[in-house]
């Protein structure tokens, strides 16, 4: 694994034959005391999920390039791979430019902040400098349309307030390379095109972009090439209308049969949400298709969590019954598996879930689907690692020990003091 250091003309991003491998554990932990024994114990060998597989592409100054797949076919990894989320497990990637990442608008706003702090964090974070973003500031926030908003704390905002501020950021931050997955329905169709306009402003200005959507008459308009992923392997590259063709027939040809159609966190009344406190319940709603209102086989649904690097920090699996419940009244093939994830005492920041639908006995995963949630943990001073974990620290004063105890703590170790002469 390595990645590639040379420059080769207008190539912005290269592939070659690159790999990305994941380890999938499905033993349960039934506590949080069973999960930090793994973490000192490690588990034994787990089932090798390959996201990616010998994938290789060019991309090319100014290009639209896009990523067509089904749920789990590798898109997004490839997307974490560019911006170094993850890395890869064999092959090279070339990188020739400055990175913006749209994986998850807003991913990196600190909610205690105001608008315009985050603004300015997030200018700070990408190499831009307080005057710079002095310059940037004005036409962000009108862009975002938060004037009213921008000193409130983000904690407050709308979900749609939040991701347009998001958006405003990453359009402003004049990228060499912009990294865009599912974020083309932002706000109301008003704000919805006046975004369209400004990625298509970007594209004119010679940006290259990566792009990751499942609106096919998006893809067809905007990008000038795609690629096609088939369970983590590319089955199709060429002209962004050839290959969006070649998709919708594949779709058309599969009948189809069961499948994720979303993961999500919710909160404790069932709606969606995006962040969890430290030490609180993190509860996943899994969203399946059954086609006929039951399936055949025994089926296991697996839930990992991992860290930004990939680093597995749990992973349970768990045997579907024949019948589950009705997600949605009115469409009974929509089946809904909720896991609870007890006490979730983790450091701050992002981590991934991971929804694995197996049908047992057979090691190629049926569907497979990734969101994320954030996790908010207020650090005290001195505190560090990926685990936030209860404690106190016990002393005593000298003047609250006898003498002689005092007298060793001033003079040096018990073990010391019981040596010397006369003691």
């Amino acid at each position: 694994m390595s990645r590639m250091s040379r420059r080769d003309g207008d190539v912005m991003v290269e592939f070659r034959d690159v790999s990305r491998r994941f380890t999938l554990h499905h033993e349960t932990r039934n506590s949080f005391q069973d999960w930090f024994i793994g973490l000192v114990h490690p588990r034994g060998k787990g089932e090798e999920f390959w996201a990616v597989k010998d994938v290789s592409f060019q991309i090319r100054r100014g290009e639209a390039f896009g990523f067509l797949g089904r749920n789990g076919a590798g898109k997004s990894t490839i997307l974490k791979l560019v911006t170094r989320v993850l890395e890869p497990t064999s092959g090279q990637i070339h990188i020739n430019g400055h990175t913006h990442a749209m994986l998850e608008l807003g991913a990196g706003f600190h909610p205690e902040l105001s608008g315009r702090d985050n603004v300015y964090l997030n200018g700070s974070i990408y190499g831009f400098s307080r005057r710079q973003m002095r310059e940037k500031f004005d036409a962000i926030v009108q862009f975002a349309e938060l004037e009213r908003f921008i000193d409130t704390p983000v904690k407050h905002y709308s979900s749609g307030m939040f991701m347009r501020l998001g958006f405003a950021i990453a359009v402003h931050m004049d990228p060499e390379i912009l990294v865009i997955d599912e974020v083309m329905a932002v706000g109301d169709t008003a704000f919805q095109r006046k975004g369209y306009q400004a990625l298509l402003d970007l594209k004119a200005a010679g940006t290259t972009i990566l792009f990751v959507s499942h609106n096919s008459d998006n893809m067809r308009d905007f990008c000038d090439r795609a690629v096609l992923l088939e369970h983590g392997r590319l089955i199709d590259s060429g002209p962004a209308g050839t290959v969006v063709d070649h998709y919708l027939r594949m779709l058309e040809e599969e009948p189809a049969g069961v499948g994720i159609l979303m993961v999500r966190p919710v909160d404790e009344a069932g709606a969606p949400t995006d962040r969890v406190a430290s030490g609180d319940d993190l509860i996943v709603d899994v969203l399946v298709r059954v086609p006929n209102g039951s399936w055949t086989g025994d089926m296991q649904l697996a839930l990992d969590l991992n860290d930004p690097a990939g680093t597995q920090l749990y992973g349970s699996t768990v045997g579907l019954p024949d019948e589950l419940p009705v997600a949605n009244g009115n469409d009974p093939t929509i089946r809904r598996v909720r896991g609870v994830f007890r006490g979730l005492r983790l450091a701050g920041g992002a981590i991934t879930i991971a929804a694995t639908l197996l049908r047992s006995g057979q090691a190629e995963p049926v569907d497979r689907q990734e969101t994320e949630v954030d996790v908010e943990a207020p650090w005290s001073i001195g505190e560090r690692g990926i685990l936030r974990l209860e404690h106190d620290w016990e002393w005593e004063t000298s003047d609250q020990l006898p003498a002689s105890s005092a007298t060793m703590i001033e003079n040096g170790t018990p073990e010391v003091e019981a040596q010397r002469p006369g003691k």
